[in-house]
């Protein structure tokens, strides 16, 4: 017998690839909305769709883009 769960309610702070690129524009680590979703499907976080619109954590992409920041650090020394 299978106990089936409930989905997973969507986190509290989505929001669009191009909304993310322009979060990391004045970091001084941009990134376009097109690298960001690549990077998010290559790593496998979850993505959400409402309607047309693909959206991602923006916690999840705070992570994955520090980690990408620190891959290329380690890769320039």
């Amino acid at each position: 017998m299978q106990s089936s769960q409930p989905p997973t309610p969507p986190p509290d702070d989505l929001v669009d690839f191009f909304t993310a690129a322009a979060f990391f524009q004045p970091t001084g680590h941009p990134v376009s909305h097109s690298t960001l979703r690549r990077d998010a499907e290559a790593a496998g976080v979850r993505i959400w769709k409402r309607g047309r619109r693909h959206l991602v954590s923006l916690s999840d992409m705070l992570i994955l883009h520090g980690e990408r920041q620190d891959e290329n650090a380690e890769a320039d020394s």
